[in-house]
């Protein structure tokens, strides 16, 4: 799914390297190390601000296949409606045990209205399961497709039974990470936040607790939804990629960081 993990050793600077390796010749067996992996998300899907349904008519909207995933507020044309993507990732290929230190998400966005401003997007944890069905939206993509048996909608986990306790979603309030995005077609990074490692370190002790991030966009002003790549697109290059640095249980890190939560601080990760 994602790239193979590959193992290294730290890039911060010649003097800092040098001092790294005077202090792993003091120590006892300790490895200074890192492991790196990339990975796509398990499952992907927009949630699209619509009226509940009314039967015998569907309302709920969804988009469990399309290549595409929306955040932000739409235009008068589509209603000024809201779009939220959510994303989930499997951490079963980082070993039981290990710690992540370091994380970024990366987005390809392909489209934004022409000469929008700058918009910061916030990342939040998801407090509740939730599905990607066999909705499939057609062209763009925007207005979604009718919800499927199992796909995730403004007021449904899973439609058609089990409901979000409040449309739109269920997810912690504080954002896990932020980024400001501009107009252009091109990837956007979610750096590292050490709220975002807090989450990926608690799923990987509670997998069953793993329901991925919601992303929120400017949600007061309008026609400033983004479109982004989703894990099925068809070019492999601009899906979201989770990357994640690691250490596993018996390896040391860097001296004098072992205990630090969150984001190592001072890192320069090379890219």
């Amino acid at each position: 799914m994602g790239a193979p993990a590959q193992y290294g050793v730290t890039a911060f600077g010649w003097s800092t390297a040098i001092l790294l390796v005077g202090l792993l010749s003091l120590s006892s067996g300790s490895a200074l190390a890192w492991h790196t992996i990339v990975l796509e998300p398990a499952q992907d899907n927009t949630l699209y601000e619509s009226e509940p349904d009314m039967p015998p008519t569907q309302n709920e909207l969804s988009n469990g296949q399309g290549i595409f995933l929306f955040a932000g507020r739409t235009g008068m044309d589509a209603g000024f409606r809201l779009r939220r993507a959510a994303l989930q990732f499997d951490l079963t290929p980082v070993p039981p045990g290990s710690e992540i230190f370091y994380a970024e998400l990366i987005l390809f966005q392909s489209r934004a209205a022409p000469g929008s401003p700058p918009s910061v997007m916030t990342l939040h944890r998801l407090r509740e399961p939730w599905g990607e069905g066999a909705s499939d939206a057609a062209g763009p993509e925007g207005q979604g497709a009718f919800a499927e048996p199992g796909d995730v909608t403004w007021f449904n986990r899973f439609y058609p039974v089990d409901a979000w306790e409040s449309p739109g979603g269920d997810f912690v309030t504080s954002p896990s990470a932020q980024a400001t995005l501009g107009d252009g077609s091109l990837d956007f990074t979610w750096m590292c936040n050490p709220l975002m490692v807090q989450d990926l370190n608690g799923w990987l002790a509670a997998p069953a607790q793993n329901h991925g991030w919601i992303l929120l966009g400017f949600e007061d002003g309008a026609q400033n939804a983004r479109r982004f790549h989703s894990r099925e697109h068809v070019d492999a290059q601009t899906r979201p990629r989770l990357r994640l640095f690691y250490r596993a249980a018996d390896e040391l890190l860097i001296d004098g960081f072992e205990d630090q939560q969150g984001c190592l601080p001072g890192a320069n990760i090379d890219r």
